[in-house]
């Protein structure tokens, strides 16, 4: 059968989205692009947000209106939407429920399966869950507790994505800095990688400030480990961090950016902020202003805190009013972008290897090993191949901030 796959919200997800469609296909599916001509449309849901969950239900509409058979999979808030064919939490209920199907359906002849490549990265599940409760947060309610992928099973995947001509890969989880197999941590796991594979970039999915050991940040800088982290901050105010039971403070932050910063000064760091957290004051907004100023970002994701229930933020009194918090995120994004820019202008008449990734018009798209995003005009199919070029301010793009 036709199958399709739309992936909402993070790295994980879209990890987990690869893993599936890859199985589906080794069994004789054939995956196509969404809302196209497929017999069954997987999405797999993000409830983050309450924005998050609003666009779930609009794909998982959109694809029921157009006859398709829908199974939603992942962090699913509205499990009881009838456009929904199936509700599944496991890939291999997924399988399970598509080849159920395809049972019932004729064979169709001269049928060949073939891998529809939309993405030159790789994005590999090596953990999932979260032992922590964050005061916002609804993803243990849907994830549980942290489990980790076997070290040699993760290096089993990576070999094969080599075979499969892929470059890149990034690690991914709910938190995979707690990330364990045995006596392996997530520093061990990189060390077995970079010893039993050859694959060109390794990068890492969001980390958690309060878990960053010594031991990786020893592993920098190395040719094969990209020089980019997205470090979540969520705040740059240690009082709301504190009713965030964030766990870390502002101080403990910047020691570990300052740490890699001497390791490799060109260090890029991208994060998350939430603003208009329940009780949050003019004083300790500006601190965050202040925090993302000294960070020097090279991108920061802002949100306005998004209530969801079952959440002890969900709880708290003196919820800010939605016109302040569309202020304040305005604000932020405007500090944003210009430290973004000053970060990003230290690249200017250096040079850097990039992995071309798609082309849009005459304009192809990739990224340094920073993840800085880089257009430059070709003729050349450079998809999937790594060249360097020296960046400039025409070439060198600094946008998109949200």
């Amino acid at each position: 059968m036709n199958i399709s796959y739309h992936t909402l919200g993070c790295k994980l997800n879209w990890a987990e989205t690869e893993e599936l469609k890859n199985e589906l296909e080794k069994l004789g599916q054939t995956t196509v692009p969404f809302l196209t001509n497929e017999k069954i449309a997987i999405i797999r849901a993000c409830g983050v947000t309450c924005n998050a969950s609003q666009s779930t239900r609009e794909y998982i509409r959109r694809a029921k209106k157009m006859g398709k058979i829908v199974i939603a999979l992942g962090c699913l808030e509205n499990k009881d939407l009838p456009e929904i064919d199936y509700v599944l939490h496991t890939n291999e209920a997924a399988i399970e429920t598509v080849m159920n199907i395809a049972e019932s359906e004729p064979i169709e002849k001269n049928t060949k399966t073939k891998k529809y490549l939309d993405r030159t990265r790789a994005f590999l599940k090596i953990q999932t869950g979260c032992n922590f409760a964050c005061a916002y947060c609804i993803i243990p309610r849907f994830r549980g507790q942290t489990e980790s992928v076997p070290a040699k099973k993760i290096i089993e995947k990576i070999k094969q994505l080599e075979k499969e001509k892929y470059k890149e890969v990034t690690l991914t989880g709910v938190n995979i800095c707690l990330y364990r197999d045995g006596k392996t941590d997530l520093a061990g796991l990189l060390k077995k990688i970079l010893k039993n594979t050859k694959i060109e970039r390794i990068r890492l999915g969001s980390l958690d400030p309060r878990l960053i050991s010594e031991n990786l940040i020893k592993l920098y800088p190395d040719n094969r480990l990209m020089p980019h982290w997205h470090l979540s901050l969520q705040s740059g105010s240690d009082t709301v961090l504190q009713r965030m039971r964030r766990g870390y403070t502002t101080q403990q932050y910047t020691l570990i950016v300052e740490k890699l910063r001497n390791r490799y000064p060109l260090f890029s760091l991208t994060t998350d902020i939430i603003v208009g957290f329940p009780e949050e004051t003019s004083e300790e907004f500006s601190q965050t202003e202040k925090f993302i100023e000294k960070i020097q970002f090279s991108k920061v994701h802002i949100f306005p805190f998004s209530p969801r229930p079952q959440t002890a933020a969900f709880e708290m009194k003196k919820q800010i009013q939605e016109n302040i918090k569309k202020e304040r995120c305005a604000k932020l994004r405007q500090i944003a972008e210009k430290t973004a820019q000053k970060f990003t202008q230290q690249f200017i008449g250096q040079r850097r290897p990039i992995l071309w990734e798609s082309k849009q018009g005459k304009n192809w798209e990739g990224y340094t090993p920073e993840y800085l995003r880089v257009f430059i005009k070709s003729t050349k199919n450079l998809r999937n191949k790594i060249t360097t070029i020296k960046l400039d301010k025409n070439n060198l793009k600094y946008k998109d901030f949200s």
